[in-house]
C-alpha cells in the first residue's frame, strides 16, 4: 500500500468520524468526536508530508479536547496562539493559509458555549479545508503527470 492510498484511508476514516460527530446533540460530545476525526486527519497530513497542516490539525485535536470541558477565552486565546506559531514554525506555501484560516475560525467557534455556534463555525472551517484538500490533490496530480 502506499503511502498515498493510506492517506485516503485515513481522510475517509476522517470523513465518517467527523459526519458521526455532527449527530451528536451534546456540545461536549461533538467536541470529542471531532478531535478524534482531527487525530484521524492530523495522521492523513502527515503522512502526506503536509508537515503545517498536520501540526494545525493536532493543536486542533488537542483544543477540541479542552474545549470539551471548558469554554475559558484564556484558552482559546492560548490556541490562537499555538496555531499561528506552529503556521509560522511550519510554514510552507500559500495554500497554508487556508488551513490557518480554518484553524483559526474552529477556534473561535470551539470555545463558544452555544452548540448552534459550534456547528456553525465548524461548517465554515470544513469549507476552508475541503478547498485546502482539493488544491492539494491538484497538486499531487500535477506532480504525479510531471514525474512521467
Amino acid at each position: 500500500m502506499t503511502a498515498f492510498v493510506f492517506s485516503q484511508i485515513l481522510a475517509g476514516l476522517t470523513l465518517v468520524t467527523g459526519m458521526a460527530a455532527f449527530q451528536f446533540r451534546e456540545r461536549k460530545h461533538i467536541l470529542r468526536g471531532w478531535g478524534l476525526a482531527a487525530l484521524l486527519a492530523a495522521a492523513h497530513f502527515y503522512v502526506l508530508g503536509s508537515i503545517e497542516a498536520s501540526m494545525l490539525v493536532a493543536v486542533t485535536a488537542t483544543r477540541f479536547l479542552v474545549s470539551s470541558f471548558t469554554t475559558d477565552s484564556r484558552l482559546m486565546y492560548l490556541f490562537l496562539a499555538l496555531s499561528v506559531g506552529g503556521f509560522a514554525l511550519t510554514y510552507a506555501s500559500p495554500v497554508s493559509f487556508l488551513a490557518l484560516t480554518a484553524t483559526l475560525i474552529g477556534t473561535y467557534g470551539s470555545f463558544h458555549g452555544s452548540e448552534k455556534a459550534v456547528r456553525y463555525t465548524m461548517m465554515a472551517t470544513e469549507v476552508l479545508w475541503a478547498v485546502h484538500n482539493l488544491i492539494g490533490l491538484l497538486r499531487h496530480r500535477k506532480a504525479s503527470e510531471s514525474a512521467l
